[in-house]
């Protein structure tokens, strides 16, 4: 594939951060004050998940510096360990990986973009809840848009997420500037140590992290990046960081600015900090603007998950048909029938469970493959700039302790949609023994 027909490493970053920032930020702080009252063990929180996620990215970012094709977690496990495992993680990406959670980041954006309208909840057109119609005609224009060649794809990805980013810095700015203060107490103290050794920090630690989910995106268009040795660690690297460095601060800002009482429980932090700061009118504006703010995550992950089913097609005959590619190298049909998939979780409210179900399994992919970035590291050691007796295995293993907790708890407290999730990875086995057969 030409240079010109390749993405860009500002392209790249913009989708590591599409990825990653969505409505997790502005819903889960509201649960974290009800059993966290200090400010400082709270921002240490959004700082311990955004280490973590950089432990990660440095993880993937040594496979993705050596492998340099596309198809992220697949064709890392099926080159550190097996092809049927790569494909597992393939069948699960192409059933629901990304379609349930583009289908949820649809139905979040048609919610708030009917607020903004006031549009009517019981509304119909043609016996389809207009919040539906919404989320399908977004989800079409999208996919449309990433459908014909990378230079659109990577001027609309771009254009996107860099307004994300302004509004973020902007809201950011604007609650520095403004002297308002609470009772927050962001001081390192007794009351702060306390906090930290409670329980609902641990608890709240473990979603924290899925407000950092994403920090791997760039790892599944490796083949389209541009001189993926360098650009593709600088990708994964930068974007979450970027990501780490933001949300720390919009959280200091939250806390700054709105009473706890008035916080806990509720899911609009955004709105309220809206109106607080700028007046009851711009409250109901920013939910607009949230809703703007998850176009460019909807196309990140667009644009991301048919790579690895095209990746996965290509290596299997029988499944040739999704690997077809247009004259820019996109794997057309591959978008398309993500796009049919999400459609169908949209129209039957069916992907919120599934989204539970499958974070088990994901968790166990993502683990595997840095353990595989552990193996791939000791081979490459003396030719890799990434992999230097400072920082390797050390981050790794960071990740692995914690992501090994993360596996238990959730486990625990999501125990039969944990193993329905495993149950449909496991149906991928027979799929797969089909596949291969001549």
């Amino acid at each position: 594939m030409k240079s010109g027909k390749k993405f860009g490493l500002y392209t790249a970053i913009m989708i590591v951060i599409a990825n990653m920032v969505g409505t997790g930020v502005f819903t889960s702080l509201g649960f974290q004050v009800i059993g966290i009252k200090s400010g400082s063990a709270i921002l240490l929180l959004w700082f311990i998940g955004g280490l973590i996620s950089f432990f990660g990215a440095y993880s993937y970012a040594i496979l993705g510096s050596f492998y340099k094709k596309n198809g992220g977690e697949y064709l890392f496990l099926k080159s550190a360990y097996s092809e049927q495992l790569g494909f597992l993680s393939g069948w699960i990406s192409f059933l629901l990986g990304f379609a349930a959670p583009i289908a949820l980041a649809c139905f979040g954006f048609s919610s708030y973009f009917s607020g903004m309208l006031h549009t009517d909840e019981n509304s119909h057109i043609l016996g389809i809840p207009l919040t539906d119609l919404y989320s399908v005609i977004i989800l079409v224009c999208i996919t449309l848009m990433h459908s014909y060649s990378h230079k659109v794809s990577a001027w609309f990805q771009n254009v996107l997420s860099s307004l994300k980013i302004l509004i973020l810095v902007i809201l950011i700015l604007i609650g520095f500037s403004i002297d308002q203060k609470t009772e927050v107490n962001f001081h390192i103290d007794n009351h702060f140590i306390g906090n930290i050794w409670n329980k609902a920090f641990v608890v709240c630690l473990f979603w924290v992290t899925y407000a950092y989910s994403g920090w791997n995106a760039a790892a599944y268009i490796g083949g389209e990046v541009r001189n993926p040795k360098k650009n593709l660690p600088l990708a994964l690297i930068v974007g979450t960081g970027t990501v780490s460095i933001l949300y720390i601060l919009l959280n200091y800002v939250f806390l700054k600015h709105i009473p706890i009482s008035e916080m806990a429980g509720k899911l609009d932090i955004g709105i309220i900090y809206a109106d607080k700061i700028l007046g009851t009118v711009w409250g109901r504006v920013f939910g607009g603007i949230i809703a703007f703010l998850l176009l460019s995550s909807i196309s990140s992950m667009v644009l991301a998950g048919p790579r690895v089913t095209n990746a996965v097609a290509k290596d299997f005959p029988k499944l040739n048909w999704f690997s077809q590619e247009n004259e820019a190298g996109i794997p057309k049909r591959a978008l398309w029938i993500q796009a049919l998939i999400v459609m169908i979780f949209v129209l039957t409210s069916g992907f919120e469970s599934l989204i539970t179900m499958i974070g088990f399994v994901l968790n166990l992919f993502t683990m595997l493959t840095v353990i595989g970035s552990i193996r791939v590291g000791l081979r490459i050691k003396k030719v890799s700039g990434l992999v230097n007796k400072f920082v390797f295995p050390t981050f790794p293993i960071i990740f692995l302790a914690f992501q090994s907790w993360i596996l238990c708890f959730g486990l625990y407290s999501k125990t039969k949609e944990s193993l329905i999730g495993l149950g449909i990875t496991l149906i991928g086995i027979p799929v797969y023994k089909w596949v291969k057969k001549d």
